[in-house]
């Protein structure tokens, strides 16, 4: 089986987040660490955080994502099954 990009991205993310569950993390930290398009992350964030798994913060000193559930609550079968589109 084979992930797309979105996907791929999504678990990245999501496990970026619960590693550095103790503060909140930037778009562009997340970015730098994956040496992923900074733009194609930001809308990956964005979906993660409409369908509820990440808390979103605009700004640029108080601004971050945050997991919205615990780790252990989030289940990837169901991630993968609401992010892939084939």
């Amino acid at each position: 089986m084979q992930l797309n990009l979105n996907t791929d991205y999504s678990f990245r993310v999501l496990m970026y987040t619960a590693d550095n569950s103790d503060r909140q993390v930037s778009t562009q930290e997340i970015s730098d660490f994956h040496n992923i398009s900074k733009n194609h992350l930001v809308k990956v964030v964005n979906h993660l955080g409409h369908l509820g798994y990440l808390s979103l913060k605009r700004g640029r000193y108080g601004g971050g994502i945050s997991l919205a559930q615990k780790p252990e609550e989030i289940n990837l079968g169901q991630v993968f099954r609401q992010v892939e589109t084939t």
